[in-house]
């Protein structure tokens, strides 16, 4: 402060032919001393016993150094419109104008620190840590600021200490203690660098190690907490520090201090005792070398001579160039009449204050000087690391700034960790959830402790931390790890999966049967059973029995516009005539043993083509049918699926409910008049009792659609076409054992000679 003023008034510049004076009282780091050299300060008097004069002693006043402290000084200063500017209190609650008017301050307020270290907190992704403040003033405004702004980031306080100045050894103990019951690996101190040395000293007797602290800009630059036992357990300790800057000439100012020209001063009368352990005074310390006050400061290595961290210092600079620059623009303004005999006593303060609001100048360091409406300056701040050179010597390293509001800038190479480490230290209360699940809140704790909860299936989450599962598209499914919406697989009937191929193989299997029975009666065509059961009919019906089991086959595969068209209309044709064909040797078969007399023109009844002409009209019915269908709603693949289904299920569509009831529908009558008629015919002779046969195969196959049609409403996708197929196979089976079959075994197994004689036994 000295070395400022003198500056000052040896500009020619800033206030020419004028001497600024000053007066210094010690605080002793009581706001109750604070407050008394405010009142002597204000009184107008240098006496403390007399009465205030019009204006105060001072215009102006710089300090004080912590928040509690400043607090006091400037409520008793608003009273008077005197302003203060502090160099060092940072409590955020400075900056409200109605309590503390004349205010100003040329450090940050805290509600920029604070917002700065949730940032950094935020930055190494640090979601779980432990606070401990210092209880006062600024302790409690900091940490409660901060904690507003780590809740808007969504970090957890595992714990909130306050920690008094005057703490007992149970307390602190405890308050350590919370490290390890909260499993936290990251704390915060906002406190004073006394508080700070307390609650490093119990860390030391806990032997808690691993911790990453994070120190407020009142303890981050500290060389007062430094010694080798405590640098072992807060090496890499991270924190913001007002910004730093390079007083010219100061170094020199200080080593020309000398007590013998300062004999009245007890601050250098401290700094005399402490440097040259020596005393100023033999009744204090009488067991002392006397101080000559001819000691050399240059030639001992003091702390006092280290100018090139200069934190507070700079801030206390900068404020006396604030209080010159506003008595100047008062100067300029209203000449020299404010500065009458050269006395502070005429100058009006409150004019002084509205002046130092306005100023705006640029220091030799090219810092630039201002106060916004709440007189708070430019937040800046320097991001320094407690680091240890290859001698083990301490030094601090600047690895980061934050400057305006939200500007945040790392060096993270720069940084040494806890315990020397390069690695960003993991401070969490769970784990992050990787994609592929959610986050669900633990009931009755913090937000940041939480269970990972795997994702349903068919929903995803693609970022680390999701709070909720997002549902896949229509067509899409969740793949393995739940990260990533992947098209659907396709469902249908295939050949390469086991039921497909079973059925296929039943297929080609009642082809061989069909087939192998049309070549067996072509062979014996002369047999007496080929010929006495309607051959021709009977290969008819055999080639629709292939036919059928052939339109069967397309129900396997991926389907298409042709397979739809040729599953069912292929099926209902196929099968319809197969079934007219039975019905024609039915009814022939009735009309031969019920005519009495048979003449021409009853054999003209039952010939081959009004067989063929019946057949025809039995068929016309389903041929019209199925065209209709066809082409005016004809089955078309679907892919058929839902939100909770991983398949899509490709189909035929039918196109028309009705026409597919129709088909089947007429089916099933030609099936029962089949069977009535065959029933009736069942007393036949023995070698033409073909209609018991047919009574039989009629009966299966009308078991066969009777189950088919709940199934078929009931069967989920690709089964849909199993059970449709399976009906198809089982009918056309139906027909091919229970009529044809035994025909080939008595071609096989009776002789012929045998079949000859019992055929004319019937016939007498």
């Amino acid at each position: 402060m000295i070395f400022a003023i003198e500056e000052i008034n040896k500009s020619d510049e800033l206030l020419p032919n004028i001497t600024l004076g000053y007066r210094i009282y010690d605080a002793c780091y009581t706001h109750f001393q604070a407050t008394r050299a405010a009142v002597l300060l204000t009184s107008g008097s240098r006496d403390e016993h007399t009465t205030c004069d019009k204006f105060p002693l001072v215009p102006a006043i710089i300090g004080g150094c912590w928040s509690t402290q400043s607090i006091a000084v400037a409520r008793v200063a608003g009273l008077f419109n005197i302003p203060m500017i502090s160099y060092f209190s940072t409590c955020a609650c400075l900056s409200d104008k109605h309590e503390y008017p004349t205010f100003l301050r040329t450090i940050p307020s805290d509600l920029f620190q604070s917002r700065a270290l949730a940032q950094l907190i935020q930055h190494f992704k640090w979601t779980w840590i432990g606070v401990f403040v210092e209880d006062n003033d600024y302790g409690q405004n900091a940490g409660t600021i901060f904690k507003d702004e780590a809740t808007k980031l969504g970090l957890c306080v595992a714990f909130y200490d306050m920690i008094p100045a005057v703490v007992s050894p149970n307390k602190i103990s405890q308050s350590i203690r919370n490290i390890l019951i909260h499993k936290v690996t990251v704390v915060l101190i906002i406190a004073s660098e006394l508080i700070v040395e307390i609650i490093f000293q119990e860390v030391v007797n806990q032997n808690i190690s691993g911790i990453q602290w994070i120190a407020s800009e009142a303890w981050s630059t500290s060389a007062y907490l430094y010694n080798q036992q405590l640098f072992t357990h807060f090496r890499g300790t991270i924190g913001f520090a007002i910004r730093k800057g390079d007083i010219t000439g100061l170094k020199q100012f200080l080593v020309n201090t000398h007590l013998s020209q300062n004999k009245s001063n007890p601050l250098i009368k401290d700094l005399w005792e402490y440097t040259f352990n020596c005393s100023t005074d033999n009744s204090v310390h009488p067991g002392k070398v006397p101080c000559t006050g001819l000691e050399d400061l240059n030639v001992s290595d003091s702390l006092y001579l280290d100018v090139s961290n200069l934190l507070p210092s700079y801030n206390v600079y900068k404020a006396v160039y604030a209080v010159g620059h506003g008595l100047h623009s008062m100067m300029m303004e209203n000449g020299f009449k404010d500065f009458l005999n050269n006395q502070s006593t005429s100058l009006k303060p409150w004019k002084l204050l509205g002046h130092l609001k306005k100023v705006n100048f640029t220091m030799d360091s090219s810092d630039e000087i201002s106060f916004d409406q709440n007189g708070d300056p430019y937040p800046s701040y320097d991001l320094v690391n407690w680091q240890n050179k290859e001698n083990e010597s301490f030094y601090i390293a600047y690895v980061g700034e934050f400057s305006g509001l939200k500007d945040l800038k790392v060096n993270e190479d720069a940084i040494i960790w806890q315990g020397g480490e390069k690695e960003i230290p993991v401070s969490v209360c769970s784990t992050s959830c990787p994609p592929g699940s959610r986050k669900a809140v633990q009931q009755g704790k913090y937000l940041c402790c939480f269970d990972c909860i795997t994702c349903e299936e068919g929903k995803i989450s693609n970022q680390t931390d999701s709070l909720e599962c997002l549902q896949c598209p229509l067509e899409c499914w969740s793949n393995t790890q739940k990260n990533q919406c992947v098209p659907k697989n396709l469902e249908y009937l295939s050949f390469k999966e086991t039921l497909g191929s079973v059925l296929f193989g039943g297929a080609l299997l009642g082809i061989f049967l069909a087939t192998s029975i049309i070549v067996i009666f072509i062979c014996h065509r002369n047999n007496p059973i080929v010929r006495a059961n309607n051959s021709h009919l009977s290969f008819l019906t055999l080639f629709s029995v292939v036919l059928c089991l052939l339109s069967s086959i397309t129900y396997l595969g991926q389907p298409s516009a042709i397979s739809c068209l040729l599953r069912n209309t292929g099926f209902a044709i196929t099968f319809a005539f197969c079934i007219s064909c039975i019905l024609g040797k039915t009814i022939v078969v009735i009309v031969a043993f019920n005519v009495q007399h048979p003449d021409r023109k009853a054999a003209s009844l039952f010939s081959p083509k009004k067989q063929k002409v019946l057949i025809t009209l039995c068929n016309s019915f389903q041929i019209v049918v199925c065209a209709a269908w066809n082409i005016l709603a004809p089955s078309q693949p679907i892919r058929k699926t839902t939100f909770d289904s991983p398949m899509i299920t490709l189909q035929c569509d039918a196109g028309s409910l009705l026409a597919f009831s129709l088909v089947l529908g007429y089916i099933g009558l030609l099936v029962c008049i089949c069977f009535t008629l065959a029933f009736c015919a069942r007393n036949l002779p023995y070698h033409y009792n073909e209609a018991k046969l047919i009574t039989f195969s009629m009966v299966i196959v009308s078991a066969v659609w009777i189950t088919f049609i709940p199934t078929y409403l009931s069967a989920p996708g690709k089964y849909l076409d199993a059970v449709q197929m399976f009906a198809i196979l089982f009918s056309c089976f139906g027909l091919l054992i229970c009529i044809f079959v035994p025909k080939c075994y008595m071609i096989f197994l009776q002789p012929q000679k045998k079949i000859l004689r019992q055929q004319r036994k019937d016939f007498r």
